[in-house]
């Protein structure tokens, strides 16, 4: 037996975490759980579980549909998962869900390009511009389409540098485009912003995949 005074006492890591997210999607999962995709700020897509048992009593009710920006308080099951165990309503975006596929495609375009775990500041605040911008009441196709464009931007594509000239100035200074010059800027950032979804959908795998992939 191991004299008490020679054991050697050490403190597990934090298991707990909190923070604001974007909620992404909304799933049932079997007849007990939901299953949430949330983007966190600093911690990139996490899959969250929560007891359906606890919805009829909570405040509020909108904060865990998408989109809404939502505190949450979380208990780390894995790298990639979470049980959340409280959440506070932040920001709900009622206009936004109006616009239910333009919704459903900026969450969409969120999880295929960021595989879990992974995060990107820049990816997270060109959702909440287009969100904010849906309920200022902006058109959704010119809100759709500056989304993509900054997407690509933050991704390290340039689609403004393949416009004609003078077109990218106005971008740049928010200036209003004339239809026919608007027509070459969607056709422009749509074909970029197709292929890079589809490879980024190709290509995509978590951190913990790709490190087990390079241990091999």
């Amino acid at each position: 037996m191991v004299p008490r005074h020679e054991l050697i006492s050490f403190a597990l890591p934090s298991t707990w975490g909190w923070g604001h997210g974007l909620v992404l999607r909304r799933r049932l999962l079997g007849e007990e759980d939901l299953r949430l995709d949330v983007l966190f700020l600093r911690r990139g897509i996490l899959e969250g579980m929560v007891r359906r048992g606890a919805l009829p009593t909570t405040p509020w009710p909108g904060a865990l549909a998408p989109p809404a920006i939502t505190l949450f308080h979380f208990q780390w099951l894995s790298q990639e998962r979470v049980r959340i165990r409280h959440w506070e309503e932040s920001r709900l975006f009622p206009r936004a869900r109006e616009q239910a596929p333009l919704v459903l495609e900026i969450c969409h375009a969120l999880t295929a390009l960021l595989p879990r775990a992974w995060w990107d500041p820049a990816l997270f605040r060109c959702a909440l511009r287009a969100l904010r911008r849906l309920e200022t009441g902006d058109p959704p196709q010119e809100v759709a389409l500056f989304f993509r464009l900054e997407a690509l931007e933050a991704l390290g594509h340039s689609p403004l540098l393949l416009l004609p000239q003078g077109v990218m100035e106005k971008v740049r200074q928010s200036q209003e485009l004339a239809p026919p010059e608007k027509f070459v800027l969607s056709e422009v950032t749509g074909k970029i912003w197709r292929e890079t979804l589809e490879t980024h959908s190709k290509e995509r795998r978590s951190p913990w995949e790709s490190s087990q992939k390079g241990d091999q």
